[in-house]
C-alpha cells in the first residue's frame, strides 16, 4: 500500500514539473517578441527628382538620391550626386528614374566650344553600327523638333532615268526606317560673354546609326541630289513597314486621275 502511494506521489511531482515546464516555454515565447523578416540589401542610387530632358545640363535640384534593392540596381547606376549634377544629359529621363553613366558627359568649355560637337561620335554608337551625316533641308530637323535618341525614318524624293527616251519620273520612297539620332550637329556663334553658357545654335545635320549598308544607300541618294525628309517616331514604335515606292503611275490609280485631253 505504502508502495502504490510513493509511485502516485511521484507522477504527480513528474506531471507537475512538465506542466512547469511547458508554462515557462510559453511565457518566453510571448516575451520574446518574434523576429522581423530580413530586409532585402538595399544600396542609395542617384535618380531624377524630376524630368531631365535630353541635351540639357543636369541641375542640383534635378537629382536625388534613393534606395534600390541591389537585384534592381541598372548597369551603369551612379551613386553620388557629383557624378551627375552639372553634366550633360544625352537621354531624357523622367522623375524617379536612374541616371546612367553612359547618359552624362562632362559639359563643353572655352569659347566658341558647342555641346553637339565636344561629345566623343564612336561612343554614342551602338557596337554593330557606324555613324553618318545627314545634312538638315527638311523643316523638322531645322526647327529643332529632333533630338538625340528620337528614332527616325528617311523620305527620299530622286528622278529615275529609264534607259529608252522619255522614259523618266519621280519616285518617292522610304528608304530607310528606324534610324537613331546620337548627335545633332549646330553651328554656334561664339559668345561675347565668357560666363554665359552656350546656346543652341542652326541645327546643320543629324548623325545618325546605320548599317553600313543602309550607310552606301544614304550615300547615294546624297550624291544623287536627292530631296531626303524625315519623320519622327513615337518613343514605343520600333515596327519596319511594308511602304510601297509612290511614282505618278500610284498616284494615277490610287485616286484614279486620267491623263486630260487635249482641247480641240
Amino acid at each position: 500500500m505504502k508502495l502504490r502511494k510513493g509511485w502516485i506521489w511521484y507522477l504527480a511531482g513528474l506531471l507537475l514539473a512538465v506542466a512547469a515546464g511547458v508554462i515557462a516555454v510559453l511565457a518566453l515565447r510571448q516575451a520574446v517578441p518574434a523576429a522581423a523578416p530580413a530586409r532585402p540589401t538595399t544600396r542609395p542610387v542617384i535618380v531624377a527628382a524630376k524630368d531631365i530632358a535630353a541635351r540639357q545640363i543636369v541641375a542640383l535640384d534635378a537629382v536625388e538620391a534613393r534606395d534600390f534593392p541591389l537585384e534592381d540596381i541598372p548597369s551603369g547606376a551612379i551613386f553620388h550626386v557629383e557624378d551627375a549634377a552639372g553634366r550633360f544629359a544625352l537621354q531624357a529621363a523622367t522623375a524617379g528614374q536612374p541616371l546612367l553613366a553612359q547618359n552624362l558627359v562632362a559639359p563643353p568649355s572655352g569659347p566658341g566650344s558647342t555641346i553637339t560637337s565636344t561629345v566623343q561620335l564612336s561612343v554614342l554608337l551602338p557596337d554593330d553600327k557606324v555613324g553618318v551625316a545627314l545634312p538638315t533641308e527638311d523643316l523638322l530637323s531645322k526647327l529643332g523638333d529632333v533630338s538625340i535618341g528620337d528614332h527616325v525614318d528617311l523620305i527620299g524624293t530622286l528622278v529615275v532615268v529609264g534607259a529608252a527616251e522619255g522614259e523618266a519620273g519621280q519616285v518617292t520612297l522610304m528608304n530607310l526606317q528606324n534610324v537613331p539620332v546620337v548627335k545633332v550637329l549646330e553651328e554656334v556663334e561664339p559668345s561675347a560673354n565668357a560666363d554665359q553658357a552656350p546656346q543652341r545654335g542652326k541645327i546643320v545635320g543629324l548623325v545618325l546609326a546605320v548599317d553600313p549598308q543602309d550607310a552606301v544607300i544614304l550615300r547615294y541618294f546624297v550624291d544623287a541630289n536627292a530631296r531626303i525628309s524625315i519623320d519622327v517616331r513615337s518613343t514605343k514604335l520600333r515596327s519596319i513597314f511594308d511602304v510601297v515606292p509612290v511614282t505618278i503611275n500610284y498616284i494615277a490609280d490610287k485616286y484614279g486621275i486620267q491623263v486630260p485631253k487635249p482641247i480641240e
